[in-house]
């Protein structure tokens, strides 16, 4: 899974932005892919709809974690959920709530991501060299027996967070952030690089693959726009539309006909893939749109701000929403197979709590709760 974002590396995009001006050129006609069916049309706003109230009772807490949560992995069998902390990776038990490992607790994790068959475990770290910053570490584990399988160097300087981490969805590959090239992919059973993408405004933060392996988006790109290309040949277009500010995440629909991708300014844009045009827009939050996730029949997505959305992704109609907070942003979510989404809450203005909780997205209730320390850095 990817590295959601931190509220501090927000406003560092917001202020590199800033400098750079100008639309970009969308694909040319050899990075489409030959798809017969054009994605429908619509524009809409969130309007002013009543969500479901926050549930007033007190929610099961399964377990309180030692550091602050940047990002959360369920793996692909529902039984254990990884959390990338300012304590390293932790695992849980998600029947019996029992704490299972703690992976590198002396580094500041950031990143997490099962491979699609739950064989394999990413993770992108920082080695901290003060409070604030360190330089990134990548290390993928064996499952089965905790033995490192694989730790590219991804960069020499130190950065203030962790970039993403993306496996491609037949588990060979694994795209990450590289802190002096932009972006690169591996074929883990050789180590060897299969895409590179350099001079990125910004180590990207938000990753994926297209269902068939193909192709590649990630965020961070010059302006506006966020970058598209194919690992074959790496040949990529810049992704632009004037309606539109940063994106902060993105994600490839289950069936590699669309890219959802949410902005700043809390927009919603649905890429076609075989036009590169962004033929589905919606206002869907008021101010950040900082998360998305598609349910896995693709026929609705989950969008977080101060509040969870589900719309329609055939009409951009609203279908629900719920989980207001007026102290926080909802900066991953995760929709499993069983219908329960899962979000990651990050707190701000002073509420600098960290929660992942487990919804019923019919009633709005939340089924339990993780909590993290409380604090920028899980101090």
């Amino acid at each position: 899974m990817k590295n959601k974002f931190t509220l501090n590396s927000i406003l560092t995009l917001l202020g590199l932005v800033a400098m750079t001006v100008g639309a970009y050129t969308v694909a040319r006609s050899f990075l489409n892919p030959s798809l017969s069916e054009d994605s429908p049309m619509f524009s809409t706003y969130y309007g002013k709809a009543t969500p479901i109230p926050f549930p007033a009772s007190d929610p099961k807490i399964a377990a309180i974690l030692p550091g602050r949560i940047h990002s959360f992995a369920v793996n692909p069998d529902m039984k254990t959920i990884a959390f990338a902390t300012s304590k390293g990776i932790i695992l849980y038990d998600l029947e019996s709530y029992k704490q299972l490992h703690t992976l590198n607790d002396t580094e500041n994790g950031f990143s997490v991501a099962w491979s699609p068959d739950g064989q394999k475990l990413a993770m992108g770290s920082l080695m901290m060299q003060n409070n604030e910053a360190g330089k990134p570490h990548l290390v993928v584990w064996d499952t089965s027996t905790w033995k490192i399988l694989f730790e590219p160097k991804i960069g020499n300087g130190v950065t203030t967070f962790f970039g993403a981490l993306a496996w491609s969805p037949n588990g060979k590959f694994l795209a990450t952030s590289d802190y002096d090239r932009g972006l690169v992919a591996f074929d883990i059973s050789t180590g060897e690089i299969i895409s590179l993408q350099k001079d990125f405004l910004m180590s990207p933060y938000d990753i994926s693959w297209s269902p068939d392996d193909s192709r590649l988006v990630a965020t961070g790109d010059l302006g506006y726009g966020f970058r598209r290309w194919r690992i074959d040949t790496d040949e990529s277009v810049r992704l632009y539309d004037r309606r539109v500010d940063a994106a902060i995440q993105l994600a490839w629909s289950p069936d590699g006909k669309r890219i959802a991708s949410a902005h700043t300014n809390g927009t919603i844009c649905f890429w076609t893939a075989k036009t590169n045009k962004c033929d589905g827009l919606i206002k869907a939050h008021q101010n950040f749109a900082s998360s998305l996730a598609w349910l896995p029949d693709g026929n609705q997505l989950a969008t977080g701000g101060g509040i969870i959305r589900i719309w329609d992704t055939h009409n951009g109609n609203l279908i629900n929403s719920f989980g207001l907070n007026d102290h926080s942003l909802y900066s991953q979510l995760k929709w499993l197979p069983n219908g329960i989404l899962v979000s990651l809450e990050t707190g701000y203005a002073g509420q600098e709590a960290t929660i992942v909780r487990f919804w019923n997205i019919d009633t709005g209730k939340i089924v339990l709760e993780f909590h993290g320390a409380i604090g920028a850095f899980g101090e």
